[in-house]
């Protein structure tokens, strides 16, 4: 296949699904030393993940994943290409790149105002001054994601989506995986060979992609991948040469309860991803927050929103596996603000209080004396 050009409009706007596990170059001696990103040869080459959020949403009722990636990139070469694992073969899908935008939105701390009383002393004759004077005191925030085919690789799709070519592997041999991608323009380097071993052995699907930019930036886009899979997952695993953390990533779950992540075989081992949201009663429904990146069929109508934020990213040994708990607790991230009202304690009273203890203690003075 001959990998086309692509227009400056879709490198800038369309540039989206990396996979989170593995970036490779697009030329054979290049070496990559950030997640996601590769580039074409060159000893001090870089390729750094400015920002990344996904959205991963599972059906319960049909066993299908809706994998939908965003991320911008930090890059001195205009040549990308990447990997992407899946347990089945993808659909590829182009989406509006707004719904992280809407799902950032709603998952903003919801503002709280409450009314307190504030004691303060006042006198009644200046009364009109100073009643019903209020002040709003912020008191702090809640807890708050077309060369033949090597021996051994079976091409299942060639496609062009969303401003990438598109490529959908099932290899048996992880060589014959790796040097077709070295027929291809891809960098087998050996990091990346030990990292899709696993893969192959399970039979997993590869999906490589390749996306040529500009310098500097790398624009962002959305590229939805569709997959059947008895649970939802996340290729969090990355190769040895791309690991050190350093990057937020952020990951929006949809499913049939309140999300949480474990790594490893059975999700059994502890993942450094923390909640900040999590609800069955967005603000905005659900349907209209994620518009065209999960089809509605595919949407349970007590769905649960889940986000996540992972501070460790990218450094995962392992994948990361979804479970859900339909009787999970709400957590919604709230500012509450005090509007404090100054109720007045006249000092008049007092004054008068005071005016009789001295009378009453001269005249037993007086008495006394007497």
């Amino acid at each position: 296949m001959a990998w086309g050009k692509v227009t400056m409009r879709t490198r800038l706007g369309l540039f989206s699904l990396a996979s989170l596990a593995l970036v490779v170059a697009l030329a054979p001696a290049a070496r990559v030393l950030a997640c996601c990103p590769a580039f074409p040869p060159g000893p001090d080459t870089r390729v750094k993940i400015a920002e990344q959020e996904l959205l991963v949403a599972w059906s319960a009722a049909t066993k299908t994943e809706h994998f939908v990636r965003r991320a911008s990139f930090a890059s001195e070469e205009a040549g990308f290409g990447f990997l992407v694992p899946t347990p089945t073969e993808p659909q590829l899908a182009e989406v509006g790149a707004g719904v992280f935008d809407r799902l950032r939105e709603e998952i903003r701390p919801r503002v709280v105002r409450k009314t307190r009383n504030r004691y303060v002393p006042g006198s009644l004759i200046l009364m009109p001054l100073t009643a019903g004077r209020k002040s709003a005191r912020p008191l702090g925030m809640a807890e708050f994601a077309d060369a033949t085919p090597a021996a051994a690789v079976d091409v299942l799709q060639q496609t062009r989506v969303a401003g990438y070519d598109a490529a959908v592997l099932r290899a048996d041999d992880a060589a014959a995986l790796a040097r077709w991608l070295e027929d291809n323009g891809y960098d087998a380097r050996p990091e990346l060979r030990a990292w899709v071993e696993p893969y192959v052995q399970a039979k997993w699907i590869v999906t490589a992609f390749k996306f040529a930019g500009e310098k500097g930036r790398v624009g962002t886009g959305s590229l939805r991948m569709s997959f059947q899979t008895d649970r939802p997952l996340f290729p969090y695993r990355t190769p040895t040469d791309q690991r050190g953390g350093g990057n937020t990533l952020r990951v929006f779950y949809v499913g049939d309860g309140r999300a949480s992540g474990g790594l490893g075989e059975g999700g059994a081992k502890p993942w450094a991803g923390q909640v900040k949201y999590a609800t069955n009663a967005p603000q905005r429904p659900l349907a209209d927050l994620l518009g065209d990146a999960v089809p509605t069929a595919d949407l349970a109508a007590d769905a649960w929103l889940t986000a996540f934020e992972d501070e460790t990213w990218p450094g995962g040994e392992e994948d990361l596996w979804f479970s859900t708990d339909p009787k999970g607790a709400e957590l919604i991230p709230t500012i509450v603000v005090w509007d404090d009202v100054d109720v007045m304690i006249p000092v008049e009273p007092f004054g008068v209080l005071g005016v009789v203890g001295v009378l009453l203690f001269v005249h037993r003075r007086r008495r006394a004396k007497a």
